[in-house]
């Protein structure tokens, strides 16, 4: 039992913030309101970037074919995937919520956690997370233009001033960090518990999505068909499993080595709940406001099938170097 709660005490830590959230459990609404996500993101990709060695990236970005690889499943495979499942639904706020999470770039911090639990190249994930999130301006907002119905209004210059606060500036600061010698060996003597802080903040802002589409659900039950609510989320999740096994078992047939597979195949498929969020409050949230739902089902669906699928990779790269070994 305590083996099991080792290995998956963040799923569990998931399932109780979930059922919290649902159960509209009196003081949550305080305690998330204290959540701002462009800080909690800024420092959790700050500690990601601080914990890995620069080498690791410059090496990335000298074999940009996995990195690229990862963009074009995030950025063409899934959108257009989303386009055709939104077809089922006459509801419009899950077709847009759907778009809307397919769209935008690969999430923050989570792929470079979830790429290191599995044994890959954490550096080609966060390379691409940089290329994701660098053009989001432009291809997030000409898909959701284009497939949403309507003409989205999006402030560039502003998005892009809060690129470079929450993706450049944090990854800046820490591989600066790396650079001053005590910082950095503190970095790697302690990456364990670094990753620990990263799930946390990580876990924060699903609750306080979570607690968002409870306040939806609760305002809008007489609105919502169970049918659709369960096939929405199944959507999301076979949406994230299509790109992941594109990415795995494209990255195989390309000849990539096992950590390269194992990074394009996460970082592609994976979506970032922040940036989803804002551009859902900003900008859809008054005409659809059921679109939360799926982002918020993208999200948690993505984290549970990756760590599931992190644990058998890591599981059978061991069982390898134990036979190696022998």
């Amino acid at each position: 039992m305590t083996h099991f709660v080792r290995k998956r005490w963040f799923l569990l830590l998931l399932l109780v913030g979930l059922l919290l959230a649902f159960l509209r459990t009196p003081g949550l609404h305080a305690l998330t309101d204290v959540f701002d996500p462009r800080i909690v993101v800024g420092a959790a990709l700050f500690l990601m970037a601080w914990g890995l060695e620069s080498r690791k990236l410059v090496s990335a970005l000298f074999r940009p074919w996995p990195a690229l690889l990862a963009v074009i499943i995030s950025y063409v495979l899934l959108p257009c995937l989303a386009l055709a499942a939104g077809r089922l639904f006459d509801h419009g706020d899950y077709r847009v919520g759907l778009l809307l999470i397919a769209s935008v770039p690969c999430t923050l911090a989570s792929a470079v956690l979830w790429t290191r639990m599995a044994g890959g190249n954490e550096a080609i994930a966060l390379l691409v997370i940089v290329l994701t999130t660098a053009t989001s301006w432009l291809v997030t907002t000409s898909w959701l233009a284009a497939g949403a119905g309507a003409d989205v209004a999006l402030d560039v210059a502003d998005m892009m001033r809060g690129l470079l606060l929450v993706l450049v500036l944090p990854v800046t600061l820490g591989q600066c960090a790396r650079g001053v010698a005590p910082l950095a060996r503190a970095a790697d003597r302690w990456k364990t518990v670094v990753g620990l802080v990263a799930r946390l903040l990580i876990f924060s802002i699903i609750l306080k999505a979570a607690v968002g589409v409870s306040d939806q659900l609760a305002e809008r039950a007489e609105h919502l068909a169970l049918g659709s609510f369960l096939l929405v989320a199944g959507l999301c999740v076979g949406l994230h499993v299509a790109a992941l096994l594109a990415g795995f078992g494209g990255s195989r047939m390309l000849g990539f080595d096992r950590g390269s597979c194992i990074a394009v195949a996460i970082a592609g498929s994976q979506k970032t709940l922040p940036v989803g969020l804002f551009l859902f409050e900003t900008y859809f949230k008054q005409t659809y406001p059921l679109a939360m739902i799926p982002i918020v089902c993208f999200h948690v669906g993505q984290l549970v099938i990756d760590t599931m699928f992190a644990e058998r990779l890591a599981h059978r790269t061991a069982a390898h170097r134990d036979a190696a070994a022998v």
